[in-house]
């Protein structure tokens, strides 16, 4: 379903990404805590630059959504807010600071 056109540019947006297959899909978080992710297949699609456990990103007000202020690896949960369960579609490079959809970040073994 496509946002109605009488809604302003930032509401469209936000309904497009409240859109997405998984939104919602509280399970997915709680299967990751058992097996941490291998930071070794994961990089910014757009530099290259890879996180590390130590890396942090911040879940902060977007759109309708207000964040909540919790600081975490977003690759831990992969992309769901642990704090306010929000799932984050896009996530911001902490190096060249350009956004790119999230499961964009997941390289295959072979790449």
């Amino acid at each position: 379903m496509l946002p109605r056109p009488d809604l302003s540019p930032l509401l469209q947006i936000y309904f497009l990404f409240r859109q997405s297959p998984g939104f919602g899909d509280y399970s997915a978080t709680e299967k990751l805590k058992d097996a941490p992710p291998d930071f070794s297949h994961i990089r910014c699609p757009l530099c290259r630059w890879q996180p590390q456990k130590s890396s942090r990103w911040h879940c902060s007000d977007f759109g309708l959504h207000f964040g909540c202020g919790t600081n975490w690896n977003t690759f831990d949960t992969r992309g769901q807010c642990p704090g306010c369960r929000y799932r984050w579609q896009w996530t911001d490079c902490l190096r060249c600071f350009r956004s790119s959809p999230h499961e964009a970040w997941y390289a295959e073994s072979g790449d």
